[in-house]
């Protein structure tokens, strides 16, 4: 299991609620260079003080920002749900596809399909040349590429079931 460093963590948690860093800064009330210098390593150690605020900010428990516990990312994720796709490398997602059953990828698709929605009403919210516009932007690039590659996944899947329904291996 890979663990990860409060910055890498943070960076999670402020992902999962499409705030940049300038948000989550305004957010806890604490600097922008604080966020970033977290985010990026620099500060390795923060203060518990600023980490109890951004925690806050972000609606998770302090403790999961330290440690690699539930709290940080909002727990483990099962195989093929949305938080998982959002959270796990694209090599990673790419495998869990290809051993996923027919009914977890059609789940997930509906799944991303809702989230690329919810993404694109957001984004209609923000003004042009908007960070946050820009970000979400960015957000819906990469689940609908994940849709793409569920889908694809879904058509060999189809195209390999026999006539029973069963695999044609």
């Amino acid at each position: 299991m890979e663990r990860f460093g409060i910055g890498e963590r943070l960076v999670r948690v402020r992902r999962r609620k499409m705030w940049t860093q300038g948000r989550l800064a305004a957010e806890a009330g604490v600097s922008p260079t604080t966020v970033s210098g977290i985010e990026n390593g620099r500060i390795s150690s923060p203060h518990f003080g600023t980490v109890r605020k951004l925690a806050r900010a972000l609606g998770v428990d302090p403790g999961g920002l330290l440690s690699d516990g539930e709290a940080a990312g909002g727990g483990p994720h099962a195989p093929l749900s949305l938080g998982w796709a959002r959270e796990i490398r694209d090599e990673e997602f790419e495998q869990g596809l290809e051993e996923a059953s027919l009914e977890g990828l059609e789940a997930l698709r509906r799944d991303l399909g809702e989230e690329q929605g919810r993404l694109q009403e957001l984004y209609g919210a923000f003004p042009e040349g908007s960070e946050q516009r820009r970000y979400i932007k960015r957000q819906i690039r990469i689940v609908a590429a994940q849709s793409g590659s569920v889908e694809t996944s879904m058509m060999y899947r189809e195209g390999d079931a026999g006539p029973d329904g069963g695999s044609a291996r």
